[in-house]
């Protein structure tokens, strides 16, 4: 491997000069610069990334840490969308992105380890739902660089980006309102499983029934599972056992949107003839999903991220020190799943 020494040796220079040509300081002659420029091009030199960051107190590197499960589609096009924006202004930065995927069962998962070790200047958690109170008073403490991206609320001290998902939830349901359905079922996730992003979706779809309908959605209209299609198909069989069937339903995600559509087709219920549906995420929004497309709420998931990595540079370059907490719109895709019918009186 070429050291800083074969670079001076081969220029006719001082190990000093050329330490401080790498380091970009000051004292240096500009033709001697040029000459050790020229001289690292020619043999191939690279900085080492611990003498570089010991140097000058910059990684140049920043860590996306997450939970998220990879296996669930609209969980890993949401994670894949939010990289996207971060990776955008990275590459302006001319940083790297350390990608540490882990489980949220791992109690002894240690959030700060990159810090520790000093392999990154900041972090940006995608999808974190918990983090235990030691490591936010440490973060706080210590004003480690960090922003969350979804889930924010773990902290109010912290900075996040986030979509604006309760009025969402309510707008949305206002539009199923106005094609004439005034059965309207929700599908969400089970309560056991945290998704403050779903559970405010949720909140907004019974805030527009109770408004629009002067009282409470019917329990038996809202279906929950897990994220993976198996189970929301098993979890959405009792919609055949009711007596008065809902018209439209709104899921959370756009997950569950195929085993709903399937289990509806083996009982010779059509989409959209019989029964109008619409997402969340915006998953299916350039696919013709047999010979309809699918109404959703299409999020800003780049968008998202490249706040959140703008955020985190201002607190890394030291040009901001303001929390800031962004909650953006999501922009309503309308689709053939989703069928004007005449209101009941």
């Amino acid at each position: 491997m070429v050291t800083q020494k074969d670079v001076a040796k081969y220029a006719g220079v001082s190990f000093i000069t050329v330490s401080r040509v790498v380091n970009k300081e000051p004292n240096v002659k500009e033709e001697t610069r040029k000459k050790v420029e020229q001289a690292i091009k020619e043999i191939g030199y690279f900085p080492g990334f611990a003498g570089k960051a010991l140097n000058s107190g910059r990684c140049n590197t920043i860590a996306i840490l997450t939970p998220i499960n990879f296996n669930v589609v609209s969980r890993s096009e949401y994670l894949l969308g939010v990289i996207s924006g971060i990776q955008d202004v990275c590459r302006k930065n001319e940083t790297d992105i350390l990608l540490i995927p882990f489980s949220e069962d791992d109690k002894n998962f240690d959030f700060l380890r990159p810090f520790r070790q000093r392999k990154i200047d900041g972090s940006i958690f995608v999808g974190l739902k918990q983090m235990p109170p030691n490591v936010i008073e440490e973060i706080k403490l210590r004003k480690l660089p960090c922003v969350i991206v979804g889930d924010r609320k773990i902290d109010e001290s912290f900075s996040w980006v986030d979509t604006d998902n309760e009025r969402a939830g309510y707008e949305t349901t206002k539009r199923i309102w106005e094609k004439g359905h005034r059965k309207i079922a929700f599908y969400g996730v089970l309560n056991s499983i945290y998704n403050k992003n779903i559970f405010d979706r949720e909140k907004g779809f019974r805030r527009a029934i109770l408004e629009l309908s002067g009282k409470p959605v019917s329990e038996e209209y809202i279906f929950r599972s897990s994220y993976d299609q198996k189970s929301a198909a098993e979890n959405f069989l009792p919609f055949f056992s009711l007596k008065e069937k809902p018209t439209a339903m709104f899921c959370s995600t756009d997950n569950h949107i195929p085993p709903v559509i399937c289990e509806l087709s083996k009982h010779g219920i059509k989409v959209p003839d019989d029964f109008s549906i619409v997402g969340f995420d915006g998953i299916f929004q350039d696919q013709m999903f047999y010979n309809f497309s699918i109404a959703t709420n299409v999020q800003p998931f780049s968008i998202m991220g490249k706040r959140a990595a703008e955020i985190l540079f201002g607190y890394i370059n030291k040009t901001s020190v303001e929390i800031t907490q962004e909650e953006i719109p999501v922009k309503f895709q309308n689709g053939g799943s989703l069928k004007q019918i005449l209101a009941e009186s």
